[in-house]
């Protein structure tokens, strides 16, 4: 909201404008792609309007038959996220490519993942490093994280980890979950950077506060294995792997089961400590599957 009475702000082709719903229902009226892309993401979000999915699509569609280019792109980011299923892959990168060419930076991101998947184009790694590069430049996160990755995998340019290092710790920066594991995944190895692994259980921390079980189980080994410092926390280290457990990591699962075992982190406790190893076990750990071979050549397995 920018102005009194004004409920609005919208970026379209023609630049962004600002206005009230009443003037966004006449813009309808008028036949105005840039009325039908405004209507539908106020039904979309309820936005001075009572919220109607469907509504919100028709009026995205009616845009994009239209030519609206961010209502096309809107379409494509909520099919890729599976919010909106009126729209086969085909469709979808068409609409990207007119987006991209547009300089609309989601565009450029999704035709950038078109050309690295080969998603019904040609593969081609040069052209996907282009995309991602003009997206980045917008500040699009999500295109860093990616090209952050084609350097790091040398895909269509030189392999350049320092900088795929730099694009990774930017866009985790910007919040981009799977780069704050990348992050403290290359703090954790010293690639690109010094090692560092109290840092690397800082970027850690952000993925895993957003929901990562990846980044969970990796704070998990490092506050087992890391400086005195961070070992000095045990409870850190269970509460890690419990989290990622919780979340279905195999290897997580066995370290509870071992901390239970062990007293480690948490009260020792023998029944709970070979619950989490036979889930883990179950699931194939091996390592789960080994020490309990171990301990029941000691004491006969109870019934499950």
């Amino acid at each position: 909201m920018v102005e009194k009475n004004k409920e609005f702000v919208f970026e379209t082709e023609t630049g962004t404008f600002d206005a009230d719903i009443d003037e966004v229902r006449r813009m309808v009226e008028r036949g105005d792609p840039d009325g039908f892309y405004a209507m539908g993401m106020a039904c979309l979000f309820g936005q001075g309007v009572e919220q109607d999915t469907k509504k919100g699509f028709e009026m995205l569609e009616a845009a994009s038959e239209k030519g609206q280019l961010y209502a096309m792109t809107l379409l494509v980011r909520l099919f890729i996220s599976h919010d909106y299923t009126n729209m086969d892959t085909e469709k979808a990168v068409e609409y990207s490519r007119k987006g991209a060419e547009a300089g609309i930076s989601d565009a450029q991101l999704f035709m950038g993942t078109a050309y690295m998947d080969g998603i019904c184009v040609e593969k081609d790694y040069a052209k996907a490093a282009e995309l991602f590069r003009k997206s980045a430049a917008q500040g699009n996160s999500e295109a860093r994280n990616s090209l952050a990755f084609i350097y790091q995998e040398g895909l269509g340019v030189e392999k350049d980890i320092e900088k795929a290092f730099k694009l990774f710790k930017n866009a985790a920066a910007a919040g981009s979950i799977n780069a704050q594991y990348q992050t403290g995944a290359y703090y954790e190895a010293g690639t690109g950077v010094q090692k560092d692994l109290k840092k690397a259980a800082e970027w850690y921390g952000k993925a895993a506060e957003q929901g990562d079980v990846f980044a969970m189980e990796r704070l998990g080994v490092i506050y087992y294995i890391g400086s005195a410092e961070l070992r000095a926390e045990p409870e850190l280290s269970f509460k890690w792997f419990l989290d990622a457990a919780l979340g279905g990591m195999l290897g997580a699962m066995y370290y509870v089961g071992l901390y239970y075992m062990e007293g480690y982190g948490v009260e020792k406790d023998r029944t709970e400590g070979i619950k989490w190893l036979r889930l883990a076990s179950s699931s194939g750990n091996e390592d789960a599957k080994d020490l309990l071979f171990e301990l029941e050549g000691e004491e006969p397995q109870t019934d499950r």
